[in-house]
């Protein structure tokens, strides 16, 4: 099983849409712990690149510096320094990386007062060894890009899991546990097999998030979230982790922008275009929002979600945004169904977990 060089063409529209979401969740997370930590945050990049395409299209280096650039006068204003550290492997690109970074923060010297960054080009396992006490000791953000799944198994994702403030996102061929799963290489992972096969091929990558749930501990506060990305060559996708509900809402809330339909993935993964189609020999199939939103009502008047905190964690679970949620209140309410003061359910992230306003949800008709 060999691996391919992903620097020698073009970015495809796969790979664009796998950076546009790493340059977004950056843009997110940056002015969050700027303004509530100060100090000193840490952004690392394991699987760097050279900085950009054959076409100059920017990788996630150039998105990274990007985006301390666009927030360099809040990082100032709050004394805040970021610590980016950039690995790249193969030494030929490793000083393509140096090159071209170099040059962004020539051109923008800002960067200087508020960034410190370190190039290295060392293997995965010895660089997570060099970078893990920066992961666990600082509010940290880590890019885990590699070119297959080898990395993504449960030592380093309860290292990760094991520490406070960190929010990671890996990227998995997610495709390869299929093509190549028994190979004695890949039968050392540890993957349930049974698990990736038994669905369809297009939901593998959820099938692999089901897998490593099961790794972490019990007690974890980590929350997993998937977004496949379907190429020509295969099925692909991220991975991301966070165990504060702020990270979440935003992750979550870039998947459903990404894809209104699915907030998931890069395609209609749930073939909901053909659910909207008029069939008179079969009754109307829900989509993905609609079968959530009809769950969310069944447990709501079974008694099981009667406040704002419960509704918003279980939209959370279900990897929905509020909104979704909150229409569904507000005609339960109409119907008469439940009661709540005031015209709005307050599921949002703001009332729920910075303003800890609890608001019951009052059933008027149980279900019998």
């Amino acid at each position: 099983m060999g691996t391919k060089d992903l620097h020698i063409k073009p970015f495809d529209l796969g790979t664009l849409t796998k950076l546009e979401i790493f340059e977004k969740y950056t843009q997110a997370w940056i002015p969050v712990f700027a303004i509530a930590k100060g100090g000193n945050i840490f952004i690392v990049d394991f699987f760097a690149g050279t900085g950009y395409d054959l076409n100059g299209v920017p990788g996630s280096p150039i998105r990274i510096l990007t985006k301390i650039l666009e927030f360099s006068e809040l990082l100032l204003k709050y004394r805040t320094k970021v610590h980016l550290h950039l690995n790249e492997y193969k030494k030929n690109k490793s000083n393509t990386l140096i090159k071209v970074c170099s040059e962004f923060i020539e051109k923008h010297p800002i960067l200087r007062q508020v960034l410190e960054i370190e190039y290295t080009s060392l293997d995965f396992e010895e660089s997570f060894r060099k970078e893990y006490p920066l992961i666990k000791s600082l509010p940290a953000l880590v890019f885990l890009d590699q070119n297959g799944v080898k990395f993504l198994n449960s030592t380093y994702l309860n290292a990760l899991e094991s520490t406070k403030t960190t929010d990671f996102l890996y990227f998995v061929s997610t495709s390869f546990l299929k093509r190549f799963c028994e190979t004695p290489e890949f039968k050392k992972l540890g993957y349930d097999l049974e698990v990736i096969l038994k669905n369809p091929y297009r939901f593998i990558h959820q099938s692999l998030l089901d897998i490593i749930r099961a790794w972490l501990p019990t007690s974890t506060n980590l929350k997993l979230y998937p977004f496949t990305i379907k190429k020509p060559s295969g099925i692909y996708g991220l991975v991301f982790g966070a165990s504060h509900p702020a990270a979440v809402i935003k992750f979550l809330k870039i998947g459903w922008e990404q894809n209104t339909m699915n907030g998931s993935a890069n395609f209609d993964i749930e073939d909901d275009l053909k659910k909207g189609q008029m069939n008179f020999f079969e009754p109307t199939k829900l989509t993905k929002i609609e079968h959530f939103q009809e769950e969310l009502k069944r447990e709501v008047l079974s008694g099981k979600v009667l406040s704002n905190h419960s509704a918003f964690f279980y939209t959370l679970d279900r990897g929905h945004i509020p909104s979704h949620a909150k229409v569904v209140l507000e005609n339960l309410k109409k119907a008469k169904l439940i009661d709540y003061s005031g015209n709005s359910p307050l599921i949002t992230y703001e009332k729920v977990c910075k303003e800890k306003i609890w608001k019951e949800y009052i059933l008027l008709k149980p279900n019998k």
